[in-house]
């Protein structure tokens, strides 16, 4: 019995699906290696100041280039695994998957579940110019889910850090 539920278990982690809607096109594991100078000691966001391993300028706060290495081991890392901008400030995600698995996004906040990307299939990117997070209508707090095997995971988003 323990042997078919570990079976179970492994094979739901396994295996990709097509993503649905890219828009950008996939970057290398190579960018997904630095974060540009981005991010503050604990891996939280908090400037705009730095380039990515590609020589590109990093475009934090407009534009956040969020890697989410989701793996069939059903655990997520995501560089940065936590953002935090100033009150006022606004940006927008480009998803990039440098993992070996599919996976979901979503944000989730006391009022809602909102899908964001589905299938995003491992070396994708989504760049989401639709949404705008936090800004001068907003300024609390809400977690971007990943779900990866059907399990969630979670990246806590703070619109109204002390910088």
């Amino acid at each position: 019995m323990r042997r078919a539920v570990l079976l179970l278990a492994l094979a739901a982690c396994g295996g990709s699906g097509d993503h649905h809607s890219p828009t950008d096109a996939p970057r290398g594991d190579d960018d997904a290696a630095d974060d540009g100078g981005s991010s503050a000691s604990d891996g939280s966001v908090s400037d705009a100041a730095g380039t990515l391993a590609d020589g590109s300028p990093d475009a934090f706060p407009a534009t956040l280039d969020l890697r989410i290495d989701c793996h069939n081991t059903c655990v997520l890392t995501a560089n940065p695994p936590r953002i935090d901008v100033a009150t006022g400030t606004s940006f927008d995600v480009n998803w990039v998957n440098v993992g070996d698995t599919t996976c979901d996004v979503a944000k989730i906040d006391q009022f809602n579940h909102v899908p964001i990307v589905l299938d995003l299939g491992p070396g994708e990117s989504y760049h989401d110019t639709i949404r705008q997070w936090c800004g001068t209508q907003f300024t609390g707090t809400f977690e971007f889910e990943i779900r990866i095997c059907e399990l969630p995971s979670y990246i806590p988003v703070d619109c109204s850090a002390d910088q």
